[in-house]
């Protein structure tokens, strides 16, 4: 599950998430998947604006319940995604990136 290969994201994500926010994402469920900690196919990353300097990023799941929170440095560019949600789902076969609205 969440493999290195086989992972996609869809136009909405290539076109408006930030490359260095997926990479965060991307390398966060890498870290909970070396951690050995069980991860659920579906993971849900919501974003804070923290004390204006930082931008909070903040995973989820359900089964088992968890969550991971890291920091990255906040850019003005992060302005468009405060209120957004944004699903990493895996299949068993495919890892895809997408936000809410495109599920």
């Amino acid at each position: 599950m969440f493999s290195i290969e086989n992972r996609y994201v869809t136009c909405g994500i290539d076109n408006d998430l930030p490359p260095e926010i997926q990479i965060t994402i991307w390398q966060a469920i890498d870290t909970k998947k070396a951690l050995g900690e069980k991860l659920d196919y579906l993971q849900v990353i919501k974003f804070k604006k923290h004390n204006n300097t930082l931008l909070l990023v903040h995973i989820e799941q359900e089964q088992p319940q968890a969550e991971y929170i890291c920091y990255i440095p906040y850019a003005s560019q992060y302005d468009n995604i405060l209120n957004k949600t944004v699903y990493v789902i895996d299949d068993g076969e495919h890892s895809t990136m997408l936000f809410a609205e495109e599920y």
